[in-house]
């Protein structure tokens, strides 16, 4: 032994381990106004945190007429003051363009406005309409866009005459679910659309906690695939859920049909139906309950424990569109509402404290579907899918360990203490883990499996309150009784 003379310390490890969450932003894709920001963020998980990358990547968090994307943005920010939002944008610039010439425009306080979304920043030409005025053969100008999204071109002198002008403007409406669901190059293996979403923890390391495409989930396909997606993310390693749409179009009396018809029909997915509206915006059902699932989560410390129904819709009224293309007011009063929700349908209602989601069942839920707790309420799901998430990511490095009986204990007790942490926060009514000799029979033990059981409860959700009261002649012979 070596001689030593004097005091020293050492670290010893305790074999406690702090639990973490992982941040769970809402994953979005579709169209994003990248004319007005990043032209190059095309098929790339992009982390939106605060305003200023909003900015850089998409312009802003304005609402872009035509861009999901940055309705979502608006929604998240501006609405609810909710983040991260992670964005795909499988709108691409090489194909998902039109070339547009316009004549006779008239500039006003040197200054011409525009009023198209998308339009790129390098417009092919600017030109006067009036040939013999030779100083206005060639016009000095800058470009910038308006809060709406709209080109304005602003002139270094007065300019007279009406101009021309040509220019290539980004097309939203030529996405279609293809782009979202996306593939992966045979010869690259370069990822497009929801096979990027495996890629979100490796890059940013969060777990995608809700995927949203608002605009484009009333396609069976892509709604079907983007559900498998998201509910087994990196091969299943990761959970996650997803909120679709009934199409704007369609009337309220045939929202039961058209799930039924279209077999939106999903624990791993809620559905939701009418359009939101604020100002002159229009926003997608979906977009609001991601966004207040989000600021719930926020507001229980990142524990998906609570249900976004009564919760404000941050709207002022709520539609659909007609047979002719007109938005009309949803009236619902909460017994039709009810109906919805008795089907797996989310909606949102009036009440004296303004308009508020109304819903607390996945799209599972409906007369003659599952009765499977976790899979019928919706903070249920995510609650089960949080202490899988949070469980995985947080014992990795147990992976390939030496499993001796004391660390197979040590892992039991850890996720024991964080379970009794979430109990004490009242964020579920109990839990525990056990690890079970029925669980890990020898020859499991000898080739390297082992099992924990964990189980727990979550804290229920005052869907249905009744208040008896009865008149009672008890009191008035009380009171005359001298």
């Amino acid at each position: 032994m070596q001689f030593r003379h004097g005091l020293r310390t050492n670290e010893i490890d305790s074999g406690e381990k702090t639990y973490l969450s992982a941040k769970a932003p809402i994953v979005v894709l579709g169209a994003a106004p990248i004319n007005m920001g990043d032209l190059t963020c095309v098929n790339q998980p992009v982390l939106i945190q605060n305003i200023a990358e909003a900015t850089k990547y998409f312009g802003g968090v304005n609402k872009i007429e035509g861009f999901n994307i940055s309705e979502v943005l608006y929604s998240a920010f501006q609405l609810f003051g909710v983040a991260p939002v992670l964005c795909i944008n499988v709108l691409d610039p090489k194909k998902h363009k039109e070339a547009i010439v316009l004549e006779n425009l008239i500039v006003k306080n040197k200054t011409l406005k525009i009023k198209q979304t998308g339009i790129l920043p390098e417009l092919n030409q600017v030109t006067s309409m009036i040939p013999v005025v030779r100083s206005q053969d060639e016009l000095v100008y800058e470009v910038s866009y308006d809060e709406n999204g709209y080109l304005d071109i602003n002139f270094e002198e007065d300019v007279l005459g009406p101009v021309a002008v040509s220019f290539t403007r980004l097309n939203p409406e030529l996405v279609t679910s293809q782009d979202i669901i996306g593939k992966v190059d045979i010869k690259t293996l370069k990822k497009e659309g929801l096979e990027l979403v495996d890629d979100i923890f490796t890059k940013f390391s969060v777990i995608p906690g809700v995927g949203i495409a608002p605009g484009y989930t009333h396609d069976n396909e892509l709604r079907t695939i983007m559900n498998t997606k998201f509910q087994a993310v990196n091969g299943g390693k990761w959970k996650s859920i997803i909120v679709a749409d009934i199409p704007e179009n369609v009337e309220y009396g045939e929202a039961i049909k058209w799930k039924k018809d279209n077999n939106a029909i999903d624990p791993e997915q809620m559905l939701g139906y009418g359009m939101g509206v604020l100002g002159n915006n229009t926003l997608h059902l979906s977009t609001l309950v991601a966004c207040e699932l989000l600021r719930g989560d926020a507001v229980n410390g990142g524990v998906p424990c609570d249900s976004p129904s009564n919760k404000s819709a941050k709207v002022s009224k709520i539609v659909y569109k007609d047979k002719n293309g007109i938005y009309q007011d949803l009236n619902l009063d909460e017994k039709q509402a009810e109906l919805l929700n008795e089907n797996g349908i989310i909606t949102a209602i009036q009440t004296p404290g303004g308009f508020v989601l109304w819903g607390n069942r996945t799209s599972a839920f409906q007369p003659g579907g599952t009765t499977e707790k976790k899979d019928i309420w919706i903070h249920a799901k995510r609650l089960i899918q949080f202490i899988c998430n949070t469980i995985a990511m947080n014992n990795q490095n147990e992976v390939d360990a030496k499993m001796t009986p004391m660390r197979a204990g040590a892992i039991r007790d850890s996720i024991n203490q964080w379970l009794a942490s979430l109990k004490a926060e009242e964020k579920i009514s109990g839990a525990r883990v056990e690890f079970r000799a029925i669980d890990n029979p020898g020859e499991n033990i000898a080739g390297g499996k082992f099992v924990w059981y964990i189980v727990h409860g979550d804290v229920p959700i005052g869907e249905n309150l009744v208040f008896n009261v009865k008149n009672s002649s008890e009191f008035i012979v009380e009171t005359y009784v001298i």
